[in-house]
């Protein structure tokens, strides 16, 4: 039997107070997160697309009640996402609020939609993918100057950054890379490794791996997950960083195709805090920076380049400072041959005394020539160049300037490295600064992070005579224990060179391919406009015999072959690659195989050795397997 309680009048009403309190405490937050801003949903007009483009914004909660500028971070969708969705990103838009509050930053959700019609974004990824002549990087600077002009900003690189997710982290990382005057920091969530850019019939690979140097002043981190379809082609491009020997701040979780688990913002909390800590880096570029561009025309640090280029391929300048640059020209990253460009107009960053004097040294590598002029800077302390030819060094110096050294070639006939062998290189610096410093003594060190490659002697010493430009080094010895990488890791050497003088330092690093020694591929048939598998790529009497002046694709089996050879009559300048997706669940990750001119003088029973690779690939997850061999090949030029 329950005995009840009877309650005195003023308990009832204190009972009757707390309650309705309760009530309107829970009224009051329900209202007041029903009015809560998390974002707005605007749009500007775009000159570049033509018409109205559309953006998420994220500002913090301090920015009405302030008149401070803020950082700004750029986030960039992936395949179908648009600026206020991205299913596979599992992003959470109210909570990434809380994010932008902590950090004090404007975040913008950019739309990278080309054409409504379809859900591909930035008009890149295979050849058919290429079909728009709106860039993205074209848009993006009109973006971040809208931006701008209509919100506080911190308008400059050192309080600008981006993150990207998937599609989007493979363009944060181009963008950054093609813009390093621009942004300070680029985030990566499982980024597509590789793509096609460019304009429709003028499209250029764009491997990451190989494209660090144009980072070099950009702080990166990419996030790999242990399960992500695309974990093991990101684990190529954390390959490449260590090649190049750029830091890379990477970071494997436990995950998919994904950014965070749905409801949560711990990762992408993660980026915001990375890409805000590199706020305020130094605002200027390194010295002896390198910049490899696919586009005609492009201007970086203040530098200008306009070219005539009508193929796929890269201009780059390299090893640019106050003493001068590089200009050269590649049909593919690292180390492709010369592309035809024969119109190039440099014009420098306004870094000299304007209206001032300075002498002025070429090198020319194609014929080996010196030259020398003078050229007066102009009124802003610019200084003009023209060149009909890549392949060039360039010096500039005043009569008061101090020697600089930069690293020039290899001359020695062996310009492979054998495996398992002693390799000697006969390498050459080229003096682009001044010469009333010398004679002196040049102290020189060898590194490379490459644990498959010796080096006995790292350290040499040189004296260089009054008035030398180039400096013939001692042979350089190296033993490669170096092993065939198994997936599409970089298969060269990176060797870094550090050449001091007195109390000056000079920094620069050159690219040796490696032969290596291993089992035979078998099955080899030839390609010369004969079909092997799907059509013929090559060219020549289709009989399936290599001949003198045919340009032939091997295969082995039904692989394409990647090749590789010292022999003078395989005509490096004329060698192609040929492009394809082996079939996977997404197609990312090319395959490139070589279509390679045999010269016309080759003699006939001539015997060429060639190393060679093919890939393999499996469907989910997306894993690339590279196998090595080493075929004979001879060429017949009479039928009997």
């Amino acid at each position: 039997m329950h005995k009840k309680v009877k309650m005195k009048p003023g308990n009832n009403k204190r009972l009757y107070t707390s309650l309705l309190t309760l009530v309107f405490c829970f009224a009051s937050i329900y209202a007041s997160t029903q009015n809560t801003i998390y974002y707005t949903d605007t749009s500007h007009y775009s000159t570049v697309f033509g018409h109205k483009k559309y953006y998420r914004l994220y500002l913090p909660d301090s920015y009405k009640s302030s008149d401070k500028k803020y950082p700004v971070i750029y986030f960039f969708h992936g395949w179908g996402g648009r600026h206020f969705k991205d299913d596979n990103a599992l992003l959470s838009y109210k909570k990434i609020k809380i994010v932008v509050d902590r950090y004090q930053v404007i975040l913008v959700m950019w739309d990278g939609n080309i054409d409504t019609t379809e859900p591909r974004p930035y008009n890149t990824g295979n050849h058919d993918n290429v079909k728009f002549n709106v860039q993205m990087k074209d848009y993006f600077p009109e973006l971040f100057s809208h931006i701008d002009s209509c919100y506080r900003t911190v308008s400059n690189r050192a309080y600008r950054g981006i993150i990207g997710f998937s599609m989007g982290g493979f363009i944060s990382f181009f963008l950054a890379g093609k813009y390093p005057d621009k942004v300070c920091a680029a985030a990566s969530f499982a980024g597509s490794p590789e793509f096609f850019i460019g304009y429709p019939g003028n499209h250029t690979l764009y491997p990451v791996r190989y494209a660090f140097k144009n980072l070099s002043d950009v702080k990166t981190k990419l996030y790999n997950g242990d399960s992500d379809i695309l974990y093991y082609l990101n684990d190529e491009v954390r390959a490449g960083a260590a090649w190049e020997g750029y830091p890379l701040n990477y970071q494997k979780f436990h995950g998919g195709h994904m950014i965070d688990s749905t409801g949560e913002t711990t990762r992408f909390e993660t980026a915001i805090k990375f890409v805000t800590d590199a706020f305020g880096s130094k605002k200027g570029p390194s010295p002896g920076w390198t910049h490899y561009d696919l586009y005609r025309d492009f201007s970086v640090w203040g530098y200008d380049v306009v070219t005539n280029k009508k193929t796929p391929g890269y201009t780059s300048l390299t090893h640019v400072d106050k003493n001068g640059f590089g200009l050269c020209s590649l049909r593919w990253l690292p180390d492709g041959p010369e592309l035809p460009v024969d119109s190039i107009s440099v014009i420098t960053a306004p870094i000299y005394v304007p209206r001032k004097t300075y002498h002025i040294v070429h090198y020319h590598h194609a014929t080996k020539e010196l030259k020398t002029t003078d050229q007066q800077a102009d009124a802003d302390g610019k200084l003009h160049f023209f060149f009909t030819h890549t392949g060039i060094e360039t010096g500039i110096y005043d009569d008061n300037d101090s020697a600089s050294f930069v690293f020039l070639d290899n001359v020695s006939p062996q310009q492979y490295l054998r495996s398992t062998k002693q390799n000697k290189l006969s390498l050459r610096l080229f003096n682009r600064g001044g010469l009333n410093f010398l004679p002196a003594t040049l102290n020189l060190s060898f590194e490379t992070n490459d644990p498959g490659i010796i080096c006995p002697a790292k350290k040499v010493k040189v004296t260089i005579k009054k008035g030398q430009r180039i400096i013939s080094l001692p042979p350089l010895v190296l033993v490669s224990n170096k092993k065939p990488p198994a997936h599409a890791e970089p298969p060269q050497v990176k060797l870094n060179l550090t050449i001091q003088q007195g109390n000056k330092i000079f920094n620069d690093d050159f690219i040796i391919p490696v032969l290596y020694e291993s089992p035979l591929p078998d099955s080899i048939q030839i390609d010369d406009r004969r079909v092997i598998r799907d059509s013929a790529m090559g060219t020549g009497n289709g009989d399936g015999i290599v001949n003198a002046g045919e340009q032939v694709l091997v295969y082995s089996g039904s692989n394409r072959l990647r090749l590789y050879s010292e022999d003078k009559w395989v005509l490096r300048e004329d060698e192609k690659t040929i492009d394809e997706i082996i079939p996977a669940r997404w197609p990312d990750g090319y395959t490139l195989s070589s279509l390679v001119k045999i010269s016309p003088d080759c003699p006939d029973g001539h015997r060429i050795e060639f190393y060679a690779s093919y890939e393999t690939k499996t469907f989910n997850p997306i894993e690339r397997k590279t196998n090595w061999g080493k075929l004979t090949i001879t060429v017949v030029n009479k039928r009997k």
